[in-house]
């Protein structure tokens, strides 16, 4: 039997410029980097659309971020590089990015920071299902959008939404499923041959109403979620290659259609000179492992997805961040986003980047048995979070005895 192509990717923000790829947009290190992931034989790209960057306020999409979002797709084609645009990207490197028109003037100390008109708030934040006005506004950003770039053959597929439980509530499932309903329909009308996605979090999976993989599969052609061991309470050993796997598989099953990996991957110990930090930092980014290590589990963690039959996976960022920008948010913050690329902040590949190259396969290796699943949705759905530890616990037995 042949196997399907399996997909392999990488999330991208430029080196020197991170989250403010935007605003401080330069055509010609897009069209290095985009050489350099070509050379390291990855096949395509996620990009992020910040909110506030492309919607200031909610009939404005300014033409400059429309130019530059065609130019990114410019130079990823002249190196057939397909893009995964995500299109509300509420929240990105444990923070949201939102315009001001989706904050309120009282504040939330419990959410996650909030990156608005140039610094760091804890405004609360409008509800994105909820609100009239709120939906006219992202229908009117998807019309400007895909008037701007529909049908350009760079193009892999729609992210509709990367986390969006992260910092709006979505536990109503009548409001959700209209605006699942009204965004697709959008995207839909202007193309309807470009696959649709969403990009869960893992917390997602423990919810049983609103925003679930059962209810955005109805309107999406592929599901996503972002894998990133360190996060999770029941991991047990965030260097486990089996953790992307398993998410994906209960996505899977959940959804009941493909599912794609859409961030996996650690940070490593800098090798190149820079300034040391004095504060130890928070305990998940005391986890930077050598760059051999990060290969060893880059390389099991693809033959595992490989075994799952998953449609593929995007490492979790292009390059480690420069030095010079490392006071920026979310970098000043969180030290492992500076160090979590698959080449070094000056452009050199990492030894993880060797496991790309040479494209690791499952042939010849006995795919994961499905006997850890030994209940129905409803059953799970009584205790998803109970479950979720248990099921890994079985997956992982699973792994191993194949």
């Amino acid at each position: 039997m042949t196997e399907k192509p399996f997909i392999l990717g990488i999330n991208y923000w430029p080196r020197k410029a991170a989250m403010f790829m935007w605003r401080e947009f330069d055509q010609d290190v897009i069209k290095e980097d985009m050489s350099i992931i070509s050379d390291l034989n990855l096949s395509c790209i996620r990009i992020h659309l910040l909110w506030e960057d492309f919607q200031p306020t909610p009939k404005t999409v300014p033409p400059a971020m429309l130019d530059r979002l065609v130019e990114l797709l410019e130079a990823a084609d002249e190196k057939n590089i397909k893009v995964v645009v995500t299109l509300f990207s509420g929240h990105v490197c444990g923070m949201n990015w939102l315009p001001p028109w989706m904050l309120l003037a009282s504040a939330d100390l419990n959410q996650s920071p909030v990156f608005s008109m140039g610094k760091v708030r804890f405004n609360r934040i409008r509800n994105q299902y909820a609100e009239a006005e709120i939906m006219e506004g992202q229908i009117y950003f998807l019309e400007e959008v895909t008037n701007a770039v529909s049908r350009h053959p760079a193009l892999f597929s729609w992210d509709l939404g990367n986390e969006p439980s992260r910092w709006s509530d979505s536990l109503d499932n009548f409001a959700v499923e209209l605006w699942l309903q009204a965004m697709t329909e959008t995207l839909k009308e202007r193309d309807d041959s470009l696959p649709l996605t969403m990009s869960f979090h893992f917390a997602d999976l423990g919810r049983s109403e609103g925003l679930t993989p059962g209810l955005a599969a109805k309107y999406m052609d592929y599901l996503s979620i972002n894998g990133q061991p360190q996060d999770i309470p029941w991991g047990e050993d965030p260097l486990s290659p089996t953790l992307p796997s398993f998410l994906g598989c209960v996505v899977r099953w959940l959804g009941k259609g493909p599912v794609m990996i859409k961030e996996f991957g650690l940070a490593t110990e800098s090798i190149l000179p820079g300034p040391r930090d004095s504060k130890p930092g928070r305990e998940i980014d005391r986890l930077l492992v050598s760059e051999e290590d990060a290969a060893l589990l880059t390389e099991n963690t693809l033959l595992q997805l490989r075994r799952s039959h998953l449609m593929g996976a995007f490492w979790k960022s292009y390059g480690d961040y420069h030095p010079t920008i490392w006071k920026w948010p979310p970098l000043d913050q969180r030290r492992a986003e500076r160090f979590s690329g698959l080449v070094r902040y000056d452009g050199t590949p990492k030894v993880a980047a060797s496991v790309f190259k040479s494209r690791p396969t499952a042939l010849g290796s006995e795919e994961i048995s499905s006997e850890w699943l030994d209940l129905t949705h409803e059953e799970y759905y009584q205790d998803p979070n109970t479950h979720l530890r248990r099921l890994y616990g079985r997956f992982r037995d699973c792994c191993s005895s194949a």
